[in-house]
């Protein structure tokens, strides 16, 4: 039977050839190269269309690869939504998990607070700061109360007291029913922490040696755990490209893998007690074809290893490099790009970010909308319902196979060079990932990289988003309260540390017994970064200045003839200014120089931008300058590139000019200064 239907028989096929052809005419003569591929940070260029002549033999094994590391299983029960939680009083704590696992969410991450995460008794004034009051069994029982640790796994999330917190983690579950079905995540990982903070308790090797001996025993007791998290987070947070963070977690992988077999551990069950945590950002395809490299190499490095399962446990998490304070409505839209990206890359746990993370705790209402953005993705989109959906793209597997060989070039440069630890400790790979950041920098100046809500389409009259303040004083005293004495010294072994944690030994006090109360190791930690950063320290003093004096740093709109004549620069300007936090004073033009300086004069601002198009500034710009300049701009600009005619735009008081591809940064930040200079701030 012949097919009736038959879609675009009329018309030719398609071919490379004849769309490259049209698509140079379309360019006008501009070069095909600079117009229309992108140059990725990892040095590889992603073209703009890809058809079957760019498959090869690698690119067309990957998804035969990536089908062999995935249980079926996980295609009906989708990935574990994973809720982070940090408030730091363990009541409250204890009524959102519950309030979380009922409405969806199937598994939590406890953070615990800069005190217990430094291995700090609860004397410390830094109880209960960025995360939660957690140092005893008394704290952990409050905050998981009515929590079936048998159905909701259990996430840590320690820093330096990773061990600690996993005896009195483990503590806690053995003592429950169905601890034999328990898969709690305890996440001890000394290099992430070396990574991120710079320090550890003890040498990075004596670190490293004791936590797999640790895990080893954890895996023993919980065989559905796992004991280890390599940690790719720090390193995409401080502004690392794709390919960096993987061959970060690759380095880092093999040396636990390493370890965990050095103490007794099979191969295959090594791995299986590691779990890789990698930040997702907003480049949606990327952090697909990021998650789809990493499960790639990883098998190849098990079957290097000889390993008989090539599985491997992601945990992917909203990066906090990509979230904004500013505009934070946004963060849903990106949190729902990292989520879904997570979710077709092929992760196992996906922890979706609240939007207002980076201001402070969130409420019911973020975490809700956090859950429910995976929630939507699994039940109405069923993404999870097939097993390496991206597989068949040309696209994403080229993206695929090229982040692959530039992270495992960088993989066996890290290890030529002696390891992960050793490129911690000499600097190097700080210094790498700073270049990066300061590319990164650049692209995010001019809007080449745009953040909608902060440096396009920015709104500075918003309302704030305001958080919930914990008393800490209050906190404090609670878990002092719920202390016990316990005086006896702490075996390092995990029997020896959980049967303390029973009779009322601290985090603290373990930390102490084990590793002492000073740093064994500190080296300069890496930096995190958020693409926001500088323009929020720019909208910052404009939000200062507003509540000093009632308005924000102003500029004027020196808009020429109709709104169809200037409404397009217009809109560029006050999109350019507002994004560094300089209000926008707008109008419906002005048909002469005069009457543009006349509404400066009554404005009350200090600088102008002129906008119009192209013929108008032939005839009014040079006009338009002076005038301005006699009625009091300090500072005047012109919307457009000058061309030509910069040195008589210049000479008639134009002192910068803003455009596509213009440091809007720089410039913004030197108009900042100069308004609030001339208004006697800083």
């Amino acid at each position: 039977m012949t097919d009736p239907l038959k879609l675009a028989s009329e018309f030719p096929s398609a071919d490379y050839a004849s769309w490259r052809k049209l698509a140079e005419e379309a360019l006008k003569g501009a070069p095909f190269d600079k117009k229309l591929v992108t140059n990725a940070l990892d040095g590889f260029a992603v073209q703009p269309i890809y058809t079957i002549d760019d498959q090869d033999d690698a690119t067309r094994l990957i998804h035969d690869v990536l089908t062999a590391s995935v249980e079926p299983r996980d295609t009906v029960t989708g990935w574990d939504i994973r809720q982070l939680h940090t408030h730091p009083d363990p009541k409250i704590t204890n009524a959102a998990i519950l309030e979380d696992l009922e409405n969806g969410a199937t598994s939590i991450t406890l953070k615990l607070d800069a005190a217990a995460r430094q291995g700090r008794e609860v004397t410390s004034g830094e109880v209960g700061v960025g995360g939660l009051a957690i140092h005893c069994l008394a704290d952990l029982k409050l905050t998981l109360d009515d929590v079936y640790t048998n159905l909701a796994t259990v996430g840590l999330d320690a820093g330096a007291a990773g061990v600690p917190a996993a005896a009195l983690l483990a503590a806690h579950i053995a003592n429950s029913e169905g601890a034999d079905e328990a898969a709690p995540a305890f996440n001890i990982d000394p290099i992430g922490t070396l990574a991120a903070t710079g320090k550890l308790p003890c040498s990075p090797n004596d670190a490293i040696s004791h936590s797999a001996n640790i895990a080893c025993e954890l895996i023993d007791l919980f065989p559905l755990a796992t004991a280890i998290s390599v940690n790719g987070a720090p390193y995409y947070n401080a502004g690392a490209t794709d390919g960096q963070e993987l061959a970060c977690l690759l380095a880092s992988g093999v040396t636990y893998l390493r370890a965990l077999t050095d103490a007794g551990m099979a191969v295959d069950q090594a791995a299986g007690a590691m779990v890789f945590n990698v930040a997702i950002g907003t480049d949606f395809f990327a952090g697909i074809a990021k998650l789809r490299a990493l499960r790639m190499m990883w098998s190849r490095v098990l079957s290097a290893s000889s390993a008989q399962d090539a599985t491997i446990t992601i945990n992917a998490v909203s990066a906090e490099m990509a979230l904004t304070k500013v505009d934070p409505w946004v963060n849903m839209l990106r949190t729902t790009v990292t989520s879904f990206a997570a979710g077709l890359g092929g992760a196992d746990s996906v922890v979706c970010l609240p939007y207002d993370h980076l201001i402070g705790l969130p409420d019911g209402f973020a975490r809700r909308i956090a859950r429910n953005t995976q929630l939507i993705l699994q039940e109405e989109s069923n993404i999870h319902r097939v097993i390496d959906p991206a597989g068949g793209s040309w696209f994403i597997e080229n993206l695929t196979k090229e982040l692959a060989i530039a992270a495992w070039a960088k993989f066996q440069s890290i290890e030529a060079s002696g390891g992960i630890v050793k490129a911690l400790s000499n600097g190097s790979l700080k210094s790498e990932i700073e270049t990066v950041w300061q590319a990164r920098e650049k692209r995010l100046a001019t809007r080449r990289d745009p953040l909608t809500g902060v440096s396009e389409f920015p709104n500075i009259t918003e309302a704030k988003v305001t958080c919930e303040a914990p008393d800490l004083d209050t906190i404090q005293a609670e878990a002092k309260a719920r202390q016990t004495k316990y005086d006896e010294t702490v075996g390092k072994d995990l029997a020896a540390m959980m049967q303390a944690a029973r009779s009322g030994a601290t985090i603290g006090h373990i930390f102490t017994d084990l590793y002492g109360t000073s740093a064994a190791t500190v080296i300069p930690a890496l930096t995190p970064h958020r693409l926001s950063e500088s323009y929020e320290t720019l909208r910052k003093r404009s939000d200062t200045h507003k509540s000093k004096t009632g308005t924000f740093p102003q500029v004027f709109l020196a808009n020429l003839g109709k709104v169809s004549q200037h409404t397009a620069r217009a809109m560029f300007a006050r999109n350019f200014f507002e994004a560094g936090g300089i209000e926008a004073i707008t109008n419906n033009g002005f048909e002469n120089a005069d009457t543009a300086a006349k509404a400066f004069g009554d404005s009350g601002a200090k600088i102008a931008v002129i906008c119009g198009s192209d013929p108008q500034y032939a005839e009014l710009a040079v006009n338009t300058a002076k005038a301005l300049k006699s009625a009091g701009a300090t500072l005047v600009y012109l919307a457009g590139h000058p061309g030509d005619a910069r040195s008589d735009y210049e000479a008639a008081g134009i002192d910068e000019f803003i455009y596509v591809g213009a440091d809007v940064l720089g410039i913004c930040e030197i108009a900042l200064d100069h308004v609030l200079a001339k208004q006697g701030e800083k």
